[in-house]
């Protein structure tokens, strides 16, 4: 099963947050730590990890956008697994 990866909280008033900048894009081959993404928030911007190794898929979280916190911007496939994109809920 895939990893998802999603839009953390990273202040306490956080309800919704932008992605400022990503770093890696659709399928690309990640290591768990590398930086993923920037958040930017009012008072600083902040680097997100992979939370796991494995190629980048299915990336809904957009640039300058908000997104609610804890909503899923992405999915990462651990090598040799399955893929098979995700379908939004409607």
């Amino acid at each position: 099963m895939p990893t998802e990866v999603i839009l953390p909280k990273v202040d306490m008033d956080m309800a919704t947050g932008q992605i400022s900048r990503w770093f890696a894009e659709e399928g690309a081959t990640v290591k768990k730590g590398d930086v993923l993404f920037e958040i930017e928030t009012d008072k600083a911007a902040m680097e997100i990890d992979a939370p796991a190794s494995g190629v980048l898929r299915d990336v809904t979280g957009k640039e300058g956008v908000d997104i609610a916190v804890g909503a899923a911007v992405a999915w990462i496939y651990a090598d040799g697994e399955t893929y098979a994109p995700i379908s939004p809920i409607e």
